[in-house]
C-alpha cells in the first residue's frame, strides 16, 4: 500500500490521491444477478463533486446532515462520498419497506434532523408522498434524486476545510426502533479504525475484497467498502437479499472474482451449509479465499468445524476463518486472529461457566461449554467488573470495555447515553482514562479475547448465569429446527418470580394439537437435558412475526414486550402443567 495514503486527514483525500495515480482504476463493482455496474476512482471522485456541489449549491453548510436513503449499490456509495465532499455528516439508513422500519426513519429523522435528502429517482416518486397515516414519509425534508444531478456542475464544487475531529457520518444502530442511536464517527475515528483494518487483515496488492453485507451497518460500509476503497483494493458487491434468496451465490462470487476477503455474521455460514446441497457446490473453487471473516454475533466452534467440512474440499481451508469482534461505537474493529492460523477455542466447565467462573474442561462433552477466540487486541481492552468498576483478572469474566482513537465520540444529541457509554472510568485509576463501556460481557485468556454475552440479555435463574443465545442454539440446533424460524429466549417476572421463557416462529401455523404439544415438550425436554433449566412459558408465532433488527438480531427485550402487551399473532401457547389452544 502506497505510504503517502496514511497522510490523509480524509477519505476525501485518499480518493482524491487513488483518481490522481489510478484514475482507471475499478473501485467498486455492484454485482445484481450476472449484470456488473462498475465505478473507478476518477468516476467516483468526479460524482462525489458533483453531489457535494449540488448540496453546496442548494444551500448545505459543513456540519449539515445529510439523510441517505439508499438500497444496496453504487448509488449509496457515490452519495456517502458526496456528503463527505461537501463537508457535511451522511446518515444512511435503508429505505422503509415496512410501518415499523418507517417509524424509525422518521424518528432518526427527528433525531438528526437532516436538511437534505438524497435518494433515487425511483424512491423520490414513492417517499416524496404521504405514507398509509397522511403524514409525509420524510417528514417534509427537501429530496434530491442523485440521478438527476448533472455530472458538470462539479466544476462548482468548493472544497471544504475538514480537520480529524469533524464529524464525518453517524451511524445509527441496529438496536431499538423507538429509540434509535447515531453513533458518531468522525474522520479521525474512520481513518485509524480503516488503517487498523488494513493492518490486522495484512491487505496487499493481491487482495480483492467480495461482500453481500448491508452497507448500511457498520461492517458493510466500513470493513467492505470504505477500507477497500481507502486501500486502492478490488471491492465487489452483492446485495443481502440476493444472499438470503440464494446463499450458493455468495461463494460463487468469491470463487468467481477470485475474492481473498469475505466475511459475514456466524449465521450466514449455518445458512451455507443448511441451504446449499452438494451436488450445488460442483465447480466451486474457494482455494483463493484467505480472510473469512466472522463478527457481530456470537461465533459457534459447531458452526465453523460444519462449514470447513461442507467445503474443504472445494478449496476452503480452516485458516481462513477469522473471528473477531467489533461495534459501531468503536467504528468497527477491536479484536481479530492472526491471519492464516487456526482459530483458538477453549472447552470450559459449564456449571463454572454459568457462575461467571472460568474452570477449563478436561474433555469435551455435555457438561462443557466451547468459546471461540475473538483473537488479539487491536485496540486498548480491558475487561471490568460493571458494578464496582474495579479491572478483572484474567480468565474472570467482566463487561468489555475498549480505548483507542477509533472510538466513537457517542451518541448525537444524548448526553445521558453517551456520559453512560462513553465515559467509563476505571476505579483507582489515576489516569482518569475514559473507556467505551460496550455492555458486552467476556474475558481474556493467553492475551486473547473471549466474548460471552451481553449484559442486558444474561438470564439470571436460581442464581446461575444462562446466556439466552446458548438457549437459542439448542433449539434451532437440534432435529427441531426444520420445524422452526427464529428463536428468542428470555425472562418474564410473574408474581415475585423469575420465569424461563421460549419464543419460536413455526413454520407450519396449522399444526394439529397433537403435533404442538409433541414440539412443546421436545423444546421443554431438550432445555432441561441441555441446560439444567425448566421451561414455564413457550409461545409460538407465524415467520417474520418475531421483533428482530434491520441486521436480523432478534431483539429479545421487545419479544418480552409483546408478550406482556399480548400485541404478537400467537398460535399456540404452553405452560408448565398447562397447554393453551
Amino acid at each position: 500500500m502506497n505510504k503517502e495514503i496514511f497522510n490523509c486527514v480524509s477519505l476525501i483525500d485518499a480518493v482524491h490521491y487513488r483518481a490522481l495515480h489510478t484514475p482507471d482504476k475499478v473501485s467498486c463493482t455492484f454485482i445484481n444477478r450476472n449484470l456488473e455496474e462498475k465505478i473507478n476512482y476518477a468516476e467516483l471522485d468526479e460524482q462525489a463533486r458533483a453531489i457535494a456541489a449540488q448540496l453546496q449549491v442548494q444551500g448545505a453548510k459543513p456540519g449539515d446532515r445529510i439523510l441517505l436513503l439508499f438500497s444496496p449499490g453504487l448509488p449509496l456509495i457515490q452519495a456517502f462520498f458526496g456528503c463527505l465532499y461537501a463537508g457535511c455528516i451522511a446518515v444512511p439508513i435503508y429505505p422503509p419497506a415496512q410501518a415499523k422500519l418507517l417509524d424509525k426513519a422518521h424518528r432518526i429523522i427527528h433525531n438528526a434532523k437532516p436538511v437534505f435528502v438524497i435518494m433515487t429517482a425511483d424512491h423520490l416518486a414513492k417517499f416524496a408522498i404521504l405514507d398509509h397515516k397522511g403524514k409525509p414519509y420524510l417528514d417534509k425534508v427537501p429530496c434530491l434524486a442523485i440521478d438527476r444531478m448533472e455530472r458538470q456542475i462539479s466544476a462548482f464544487w468548493q472544497p471544504p476545510s475538514i480537520r480529524e475531529h469533524h464529524i464525518a457520518f453517524l451511524q445509527y444502530t441496529s438496536g431499538s426502533t423507538m429509540h434509535p442511536k447515531g453513533v458518531i464517527i468522525t474522520h479521525s475515528n474512520l481513518l485509524d479504525n480503516i488503517q487498523k483494518i488494513c493492518t490486522a487483515f495484512e491487505l496487499n496488492e493481491e487482495t480483492i475484497s467480495f461482500s453481500w453485507l448491508p452497507p448500511h451497518h457498520d461492517m458493510g460500509l466500513i470493513g467492505y467498502i470504505l477500507t477497500p476503497i481507502y486501500a486502492g483494493i478490488p471491492a465487489y458487491l452483492m446485495s443481502p437479499f440476493s444472499f438470503l434468496q440464494n446463499p450458493l451465490s455468495w461463494l460463487q462470487n468469491i470463487s468467481k472474482y477470485r475474492a481473498t476477503i469475505s466475511g459475514s455474521p456466524n449465521f450466514a455460514y449455518d445458512y451455507c451449509v443448511k441451504r446449499i446441497k452438494e451436488e450445488k457446490k460442483q465447480g466451486l473453487d474457494l482455494s483463493c479465499w484467505r480472510i473469512a471473516s466472522n463478527g457481530a454475533e456470537p461465533i459457534r466452534k459447531e458452526t465453523l468445524e460444519h462449514f470447513y467440512q461442507a467445503f474443504k474440499n472445494y478449496g476452503f481451508r480452516k485458516k481462513a476463518f477469522y473471528p473477531c469482534y467489533g461495534l459501531a461505537e468503536a467504528t468497527l474493529l477491536v479484536t481479530g486472529t492472526i491471519p492464516d492460523t487456526t482459530y483458538r477455542t477453549l472447552s470450559l466447565v459449564k456449571e463454572e461457566y454459568q457462575a461467571h467462573r472460568v474452570h477449563f474442561a478436561q474433555e469435551e462433552n455435555a457438561q462443557s461449554h466451547n468459546l471461540v477466540s475473538c483473537g488479539k487486541f487491536i485496540q486498548t481492552v480491558k475487561i471490568v467488573d460493571p458494578e464496582t468498576r474495579m479491572l478483572c483478572d484474567n480468565e474472570q469474566i467482566g463487561e468489555i470495555w475498549v480505548h483507542s482513537a477509533s472510538v466513537a465520540q457517542g451518541y448525537w444529541q444524548q448526553d445521558e447515553e453517551t456520559c453512560h457509554a462513553f465515559h467509563g472510568k476505571i476505579a483507582n485509576d489515576p489516569s482518569n482514562q475514559l473507556y467505551l463501556r460496550t455492555g458486552d460481557l467476556g474475558f481474556v485468556h493467553e492475551e486473547e479475547l473471549y466474548v460471552t454475552g451481553r449484559i442486558k440479555d444474561l438470564i439470571i435463574l436460581y442464581g446461575k448465569n444462562h446466556y439466552p443465545q446458548d438457549i437459542e442454539y439448542s433449539i434451532l440446533h437440534a432435529q427441531i429446527h426444520k420445524s422452526l424460524g427464529k428463536c428468542a429466549a428470555f425472562v418474564m417476572q410473574t408474581d415475585h418470580e423469575y420465569e424461563l421463557t421460549v419464543m419460536c416462529e413455526v413454520k407450519n401455523r396449522f399444526m394439529s394439537p397433537e403435533e404442538q404439544d409433541s414440539l412443546f415438550n421436545t423444546i421443554f425436554e431438550l432445555i432441561y437435558q441441555t441446560h439444567q433449566l425448566e421451561i414455564h412459558h413457550i409461545i409460538f408465532v407465524p415467520l417474520k412475526a418475531m421483533p428482530h433488527t434491520t441486521s436480523g438480531k432478534i431483539r429479545r427485550n421487545f419479544c418480552r414486550k409483546h408478550v406482556l402487551d399480548n400485541t404478537l399473532p400467537i398460535i399456540a401457547s404452553w405452560r408448565l402443567n398447562k397447554v393453551e389452544g
